[in-house]
């Protein structure tokens, strides 16, 4: 293959795979709009709250650790990496914990969830991702997502609460299985990074930081600030659609070490999209996911049609800082100083207050990171 030919390929190279995550991330769209369909808003309120708290506690169990072993396997530093597997599945034990403590609900209602922790610890989706064999992740996404629709459909047709609340865990548990086998699976030899790419300490504590960001926060203010608000978390589960993808995207990218201009278009122009949509047909989306939307869940997804994009931005410094040095203590940073200012702030009733109010705060977080690019670009420039 000539050269021009090379680069067009790899240009083109995310297109397929950013197709294969979009149409595993319309899996969850369509188990929403099953179950959204099928019950009553209070029953799936409860749900999605819930499963937003375990969420938290996925991202806790991963502990921003996904990067960084992707790192260690590039550089064959397998025993580090086990090491981290086996941390990872001690938090998970504890986050578990706390989530039953933290809920009211009997624990023979959503039981199923607390699968979900255990099932992040160990899945070795990693492995793959290191050997950019992304076409393996992609048929574990679909293969995760069909488990998922084959319980929604049984709870939608059985009218089955339990079945409801081990929608989840089925793509968990599923994802966990299929990734185990394509780990194991013998792959084509693929060139380790060398020696000296393993990452530092303080690179190590950047990545943590970072990715811990980026996975809190998706959930982080609905927890903290919703107060079991249905319309909100209802809202959110469209929301978490964007995050999804998102989350896909920003790993492939992290993984093939892309960057300049096709980074951005891959990250930015979906959640453009979709804030576009948001902004100018709010009703007809929520008409769609759910049976019955109330005026206020419609309030809410216009009111944070700019979440989206907001994320994207994030995502996208996020990936430029989170393996810089000068940035190691940056990204533990913003996470203690959103925390603390969400337990410090009043209560929020309204639920598009709180959309609105995430917004400002994932601004202010862009604000904030991209100050920074500034600034130590400008120092690199002039030392």
């Amino acid at each position: 293959m000539d050269k021009p030919r090379q680069t067009l390929s790899h240009s083109l190279y995310p297109l397929w795979l950013v197709s294969a995550n979009l149409i595993a991330r319309l899996g969850g769209m369509i188990i929403l709009v099953l179950i959204g369909h099928a019950f009553a808003s209070n029953m799936l309120g409860t749900y999605f709250s819930i499963l937003a708290l375990v969420g938290l506690a996925v991202t806790a169990t991963q502990a921003g650790s996904g990067p960084l072993l992707i790192r260690f396997a590039q550089s064959n530093q397998y025993r580090f990496a086990l090491g981290i597997v086996i941390i990872r599945f001690l938090i998970a034990v504890i986050t578990t914990a706390i989530v039953m403590i933290s809920t009211n609900q009997p624990l023979a209602t959503y039981w199923p969830l607390i699968l979900m922790p255990m099932a992040a610890a160990l899945s070795p989706d990693w492995m793959i991702a290191a050997r950019t064999e992304f076409s393996r992740l992609g048929a574990i996404a679909v293969l995760a997502q069909l488990a998922g629709i084959s319980m929604a459909i049984w709870a939608v047709m059985f009218d089955h609460a339990i079945a409801l609340f081990a929608i989840a865990p089925s793509i968990s548990i599923a994802g966990l299985i299929a990734s185990t086998v394509l780990a194991v699976i013998p792959s084509k030899p693929h060139p380790a990074f060398p020696p000296d790419h393993t990452p530092s300490r303080s690179t190590t504590f950047g990545l943590i930081g970072f990715t811990l960001l980026a996975g809190c926060l998706p959930n982080l203010d609905f927890v903290l600030l919703g107060q079991d608000n249905h319309a909100l978390f209802m809202a959110q589960r469209v929301f978490l659609f964007c995050a999804g993808l998102l989350a896909a995207i920003a790993s492939t990218l992290f993984a093939k070490r892309q960057s300049g201009t096709l980074r951005d278009v891959w990250l930015l122009f979906p959640m453009a999209t979709i804030t576009l949509v948001l902004m100018g047909a709010p009703d007809q989306v929520a008409m769609l996911i759910y049976a019955a939307p109330s005026p206020e869940l419609v309030a809410v997804l216009q009111h944070g049609a700019l979440w989206p994009l907001l994320l994207a931005l994030l995502t996208r410094q996020i990936l430029t800082l989170q393996e810089m040095q000068t940035a190691a203590w940056l990204g533990w940073a913003c996470l203690v100083v959103l925390i603390a200012t969400a337990l410090l702030k009043s209560p929020i009733t309204a639920a598009t207050d709180v959309i609105v109010f995430a917004q400002y705060r994932l601004g202010l977080l862009v604000v904030v990171l991209v100050a920074w690019s500034a600034i130590t670009s400008k120092r690199r420039v002039s030392a």
